[in-house]
This record gives structure tokens, C-alpha cells and sequence, in this order.
């Protein structure tokens, strides 16, 4: 029973100890091999997606450039019929036939853009594994009575 007393004090003394003295100290830890792997391969990944997204932005451009020379298409031929007709029905016609050439464009324009695909996923940085931080950094500050009146 005595040999069981002084076992549990000599523990708790030496846990008591190697915790302050681990708390006092703050290691600066250096990366690990695996965050320096892991980190080049981001980098990696982070090029392909630039280049990945920098490629769709220009299709893109050039599916919006499309569609701007068939809508501006369709507005001068709209314009030009319009100065040559006399009736209304005739005018009427222009305006639909302008209008369903926009429709058109506009629809070939969504048809590529959904062709495309959904845009590349961003890769995601590792996170540098940090040691366990002491619980108390902060200097225990002392609490000021309440003022009483």
C-alpha cells in the first residue's frame, strides 16, 4: 500500500514536471518531407488548373464572340429590310425573323458553353500539421473587483 503512495506521487511528479517543461518550450517544428511533397504537388496542380481555366476562358471568349456576330448579323439584315418595307405585316415579319435568329444564336451559344463541361475544381492546399500548442499562451490576467456604489 506505502509502495502504491509513493508510486503515484513519483507519477504525478513526473508528469507534472515533463508537462511544464513542455509547455515552456515552443519548438519552431521544420516541415516534414511529407508537407514538402505534398506542397509540390499543389504547385503542380495549381499550374495545370491556371492552365486549365485560362483554356476555357478563352473557348468561352470565342463561343460569346460567335454569338455577337450572329446577333449583330441578324440586326443589320433586320435593319436593312426595314428601310426597304412599306407594310406592316412586312415590318412585322422583319421583327420575327430578327428575333428568332437571336433565339437561335442565343441557344447555340448555351448548347457550347454546356459542351464545355463544368469548370476545373481549384486543388486543395495541404495543411501544415502543427504540434500540439499549449492551452494557455496568454498571461493570466487578474480580474478587477466590480466598482460598487
Amino acid at each position: 500500500m506505502r509502495i502504491r503512495g509513493i508510486a503515484l506521487v513519483v507519477m504525478s511528479l513526473t508528469l507534472l514536471l515533463s508537462s511544464s517543461l513542455h509547455a515552456s518550450a515552443e519548438p519552431t517544428p521544420s516541415p516534414s518531407p511529407d508537407y514538402q511533397m505534398l506542397m509540390s504537388q499543389y504547385k503542380l496542380d495549381l499550374d495545370q488548373y491556371r492552365s486549365l481555366v485560362q483554356a476555357r476562358e478563352k473557348a468561352r471568349s470565342e463561343i460569346n464572340r460567335t454569338f455577337m456576330l450572329a446577333v449583330n448579323d441578324a440586326n443589320r439584315e433586320a435593319r436593312t429590310a426595314m428601310k426597304l418595307a412599306k407594310t406592316a405585316a412586312v415590318k412585322n415579319e422583319i421583327i420575327s425573323k430578327q428575333k428568332i435568329a437571336v433565339t437561335a444564336a442565343s441557344v447555340a451559344r448555351d448548347a457550347a458553353i454546356v459542351t464545355l463541361g463544368l469548370p476545373p475544381t481549384p486543388p486543395v492546399k495541404p495543411v501544415k500539421q502543427e504540434g500540439v500548442a499549449p492551452l494557455n499562451k496568454m498571461k493570466d490576467k487578474k480580474s478587477s473587483p466590480s466598482p460598487t456604489r
